[in-house]
């Protein structure tokens, strides 16, 4: 949308309560598109159940509950040209490092038992990726306003980069160098008993978990701060450059810039439905706050396993419980953000 059309919009918004002064570019394109649970319908809304009667959307796909779920603003302002344009340059970084990388024959210089764990462990996380989009995909269609569904679509089309970017970039070596497989990853993935656990804990947001904030909850504030931190940007990211790969920590950022502003947007609907004015606020909290206490240990627990991972490194920045403890160090802050309303 051009600049122009934005400075028309007090006008042609009117229904739209601005964050700022105006109404800003986000918020024209992405509020109201999706009907309000509460009415204001220009059509039957029987036009608009599911042919076994249920109505498109429910106040009960969540627990917490909130007078206006339009009050929603993603922190990172991202609609749909903004989002494909930051992919687009995260992308082009990651295919500039691996175009130099080929050419420069750097996947050479790569520790042998190194690559073995990108083939293995690397590779894993790929499938790792794939079911949270699924998870996140299908609470995309649930929740209540548009402009969550939007951040959560944004996220499931995060996940589905960060999956594809993994088997894509390992395409790469093994183009480069004919010797190198991934075959067998998926086979580890759904029988090794490291990675079990964590299989668990992804089909249960992908199968089980039906409540959508939740979904947003758990995998934002407390799967991705402690599994995804240590499998991948611990183990991997950290470790490359200890075994000659400069290449893999460039993919790891453009993920961790993803989780950033997933966690943001996350603790942002936590704020607003904790917030003083909510006459839901304090049992709101308590629902948090419970997921955050009931699924940590099980997460904590599937990450403790990747220590047999760590173990398998030729060269470590240092001991797996030290790594973990540090990994941990961080989850006082997520209780202190799941009371930001308090």
């Amino acid at each position: 949308m051009a600049a122009d059309a934005t400075a028309k919009a007090p006008r042609d918004f009117t229904y739209i309560t601005p964050r700022r002064r105006r109404v800003s570019e986000y918020e024209a394109v992405n509020l109201y598109g999706q009907p309000s649970i509460d009415g204001g319908w220009d059509i039957d809304p029987g036009m608009l159940r599911t042919p076994e009667g249920r109505p498109a959307w429910r106040v009960e796909s969540t627990r917490l509950r909130h007078p206006d779920w339009f009050d929603f603003r993603d922190p990172s302002q991202l609609w749909q040209r903004t989002f494909t344009k930051l992919q687009a340059e995260q992308e082009r970084s990651i295919e500039r490092a691996t175009e130099d990388a080929v050419a420069e024959g750097t996947f050479e210089d790569f520790d042998p038992v190194w690559l073995q764990e990108m083939a293995r462990h690397y590779r894993v996380w790929s499938f790792v990726e794939w079911g949270l989009f699924r998870a996140v995909f299908s609470a995309s269609r649930e929740c209540l306003t548009d402009a969550l569904s939007a951040a959560f679509t944004f996220e499931a089309f995060d996940r589905l980069r960060h999956a594809q970017d993994v088997v894509h970039y390992l395409l790469a070596i093994e183009t480069a160098m004919p010797s190198f497989s991934d075959a067998g990853a998926k086979e580890v993935w759904l029988t090794d008993p490291v990675y079990q656990p964590l299989r668990e804990l992804v089909e249960r947001l992908m199968h089980v978990t039906d409540d959508w904030a939740e979904v947003a909850v758990v995998l934002n504030l407390v799967f991705d701060p402690i599994a995804t931190e240590t499998a991948v940007s611990r183990l991997i990211g950290r470790h490359a450059p200890l075994h000659g790969d400069g290449v893999t920590p460039a993919i790891v950022r453009t993920t961790e810039r993803d989780r950033r502003r997933n966690r943001a947007w996350t603790e942002e609907l936590v704020r607003m439905v904790t917030a003083a004015e909510v006459p839901s606020a304090s049992a709101n909290r308590e629902i948090v706050s419970g997921w955050i206490e009931s699924w940590t240990p099980a997460v904590v627990a599937a990450t403790e396993l990747l220590g047999a991972v760590h173990a398998r490194f030729p060269q470590r920045s240092a001991e797996f419980s030290d790594l973990l403890k540090a990994v941990l160090s961080a989850q006082p802050d997520l209780h202190i953000d799941a009371e930001v309303g308090a």
